[in-house]
């Protein structure tokens, strides 16, 4: 018995390819926890491995999922667990090469608007990440276009809706549209020299300004711990709401096992986006001056 059967069994929707959460060597179902029967498949379930992640909550044991799901005893999901055979998944090498969407164009009036009501300075958002928009298209329509910059070269991207209530506020490259996997970044990481403060998006980046460096939401992978992990002085800054703090707690202890400092700050605004001048200004001297 394998994790896709056990899904199909039991009529839980799910995907594997033709969706921008799918991956290589996992399976896209709603989150359970965070946002079910929504379409957004946020949660993948490792097929190798057999844990679960969410793109906005973050890790999960595959029992406790499951548990969630299938609305079942506890007794049968730790039997329904047990009886799950790993599957034997090729190393995957990624192909994909830099590819933007279409209509990607100059920021436009309601882009320039969205980010002048949360306080951006378009010129040195423009100077600093290279940002643009996308006004009206088939795919990624009012989004801005915010390219992954590594070693100074394009390698993904993301975008960032400006809808009031988006359903997906940000939508990043597919693995064939990528030259590097944008999860195996940080975005931000050319600007952070002997310290770095880590942040859920690019908005939050952008808020603090060079030094910070964005894991692309709430969950977090093995290759962005390493890369986290060579700073000496790190420090971890998500929303201060209890999940986000929660996974933000998981990081510090998994940095933890790194020479070095590890830091959690807790904001007493809700996000390093909506920070005070003060909040922020205290984190550069403190951390990255």
């Amino acid at each position: 018995m394998n994790i896709i059967e056990i899904l199909s069994d039991h009529n839980i929707d799910h995907r594997t390819e033709g969706h921008e959460h799918c991956r290589a060597g996992w399976v896209q179902i709603d989150c359970p926890f965070c946002s079910p029967d929504t379409q957004r498949f946020r949660m993948g379930i490792n097929l190798k491995y057999a844990y679960a992640n969410c793109w906005h909550c973050g890790h999960k044991t595959l029992t406790y999922v499951l548990l969630k799901l299938l609305n079942l005893p506890v007794k049968n999901i730790k039997d329904i667990a047990d009886k799950i055979r790993p599957e034997q998944i090729e190393q995957f090498t990624h192909t994909g090469k830099y590819l933007p969407p279409k209509n990607v164009t100059e920021l436009l009036p309601p882009h320039k608007r969205y980010l002048q009501n949360r306080g951006f300075n378009i010129k040195k958002l423009k100077r600093l990440w290279s940002i643009q928009g996308i006004g009206l298209a088939a795919r990624l329509q009012w989004h801005i276009f915010i390219p992954i910059i590594h070693h100074g070269q394009f390698v993904s991207w993301t975008t960032r809706s400006i809808a009031d209530h988006p359903k997906n506020k940000y939508i990043s490259a597919g693995s064939e549209e990528e030259a590097i996997p944008h999860k195996h970044l940080l975005y931000g990481e050319d600007y952070c020299h002997h310290s770095i403060v880590v942040v859920e998006g690019p908005a939050d980046v952008w808020a603090g300004g060079p030094g910070f460096a964005a894991i692309f939401g709430l969950s977090y992978t093995n290759q962005q711990v390493k890369r986290i992990s060579k700073y000496p002085v790190r420090a971890i800054c998500f929303d201060n709401e209890p999940g986000a703090q929660q996974i933000a707690r998981k990081l510090v202890n998994d940095l933890s096992a790194f020479h070095g400092e590890t830091y959690n700050i807790i904001l007493d605004s809700s996000d390093p986006g909506e920070a005070t001048t003060y909040e922020l200004r205290r984190i550069r001297k403190e951390i990255l001056e």
